[in-house]
């Protein structure tokens, strides 16, 4: 009877030798559950107050880089820049006039028919018209800067997850318009046992089995946490995995299957 207990005994601390010294662990016998999520997302937010005018994707529809996702209405920014190259227009005549009094006084001065004041008020005036001609060119330039706010591209290929406003609705700057995700790759996330830190390192190949479709998929290890759990006893890690094809979705959930070749 004592040689049973002995033998029983035995059995976990052979079992934690055998996790310790990284030898292949069944993870089905001990399933890990993975989450997919998507490697990026976004929630694109408006720089400039106005009306949506167009939203160019619905939820689910697939977008490439430098697409245009949505448009704020530009007539308001659009009537600014153009008031902006009037007012440049009107500087420059400015600056034309000034030289040419500063020039005319200069040579009258030469000529003893002018006073000295009056050439330094002429040249002042002419400074003036050159800092007026600069001011009205970055007010151009900032209301060039927020018509061009009024397109809103994609920053990456992904999909629309949701709109967040409609369009005719009024916006106000920074407020959020449209959430997307690059789902071109996937993040599975998952909670190891401590005892498989040993073995593993970014780049590691990692097999999962897909909940959803019943389908196995390889990835590598992108992202290893710096901090155990050590009430759980396991530590996070995220599993890249290519999606060209987009048959996963984030939500998805699987159980690893295999850690390393």
């Amino acid at each position: 009877m004592n040689r049973i207990k002995s033998k029983y005994l035995l059995l976990p601390l052979l079992l934690l030798t055998v996790l310790l010294n990284g030898a292949e662990i069944d993870y089905n016998a001990l399933p890990v559950k993975a989450v997919l999520f998507p490697i990026r997302e976004a929630t694109l937010s408006t720089l400039i107050d106005g009306m949506i005018a167009k939203c160019q994707f619905r939820a689910g529809q697939r977008f490439r880089k430098d697409d245009v996702l949505f448009t704020i209405d530009e007539r308001r920014y659009r009537n600014e820049l153009n008031r902006m190259e009037s007012q440049i227009r009107e500087a420059a005549l400015g600056v034309k006039f000034a030289k040419q009094k500063l020039e005319d006084n200069e040579r009258l001065f030469k000529s003893d028919l002018q006073s000295e004041l009056e050439v330094q008020k002429s040249r002042f005036d002419y400074e003036v018209a050159l800092e007026r001609q600069e001011s009205a060119k970055v007010s151009r330039d900032y209301a060039a800067l927020l018509l061009q706010f009024c397109v809103v591209k994609a920053p990456f290929n992904g999909t629309v997850e949701k709109l967040l406003t409609k369009e005719f609705e009024m916006v106000r700057s920074g407020q959020p318009v449209i959430s997307i995700i690059d789902d071109n790759q996937l993040l599975a996330v998952l909670n190891l046992p401590t005892a498989s830190l040993p073995k593993v390192k970014i780049g590691l190949p990692v097999t999962i089995n897909i909940t959803e479709n019943g389908k196995t998929v390889t990835g590598d290890v992108y992202e290893i946490a710096p901090r155990a759990d050590h009430r759980s006893e396991t530590f996070e890690i995220k599993v890249r995995i290519d999606n060209p094809s987009y048959e996963f979705k984030a939500g998805m959930s699987g159980i690893l299957v295999k850690l390393g070749e």
